[in-house]
């Protein structure tokens, strides 16, 4: 549980940390690479959802 949070308080600043450096160089920069990391992020945890159903269905099936 500790490592899940870690991973996911490490991946939380190093987008920040990416967009806020982005938007150093060019502020429009910044607001499009922090979107792209939304839906990249949104996009994974679709997919990670849909397996975990797709898994769960699988092994009541089976059972």
């Amino acid at each position: 549980m500790l490592i899940q949070l870690t991973i996911f308080i490490v991946g939380l600043l190093g987008a920040a940390l990416l967009s806020y450096g982005a938007w150093l160089v060019y502020p429009p920069a910044g607001l499009l690479t922090s979107g792209a990391l939304a839906m990249i992020w949104s996009a994974m945890m679709s997919r990670a959802v849909a397996l975990q159903k797709q898994e769960a269905k699988r092994k009541r099936e089976a059972g």
